[in-house]
């Protein structure tokens, strides 16, 4: 759920800045590169959300002891 609030959110706020930057200069609204932006703009912070949240995170966590079981004592080569 958290992750279609973050897409949308990403995506309004994209649109607008795109809008009034258009608007500043006086030109018309690209509609499909509105799109693209809005859209890629919510894409990827949703992903960023999805790579960064608990369950990822404590996966990744948890494999981490046997990762440094290997550095732990002298070499014996």
């Amino acid at each position: 759920m958290m992750l279609i609030i973050v897409l949308i959110a990403v995506a309004l706020v994209a649109f607008i800045v795109y809008a009034l930057e258009r608007k500043s200069k006086s030109e018309p609204i690209v509609w499909y590169d509105a799109l693209k932006l809005s859209l890629f703009g919510g894409l990827v912070s949703a992903g960023v959300v999805f790579a960064t949240t608990a369950e990822v995170i404590k996966e990744t966590v948890s494999e981490l002891p046997l990762v440094q079981d290997m550095f732990v004592g002298s070499p014996s080569f």
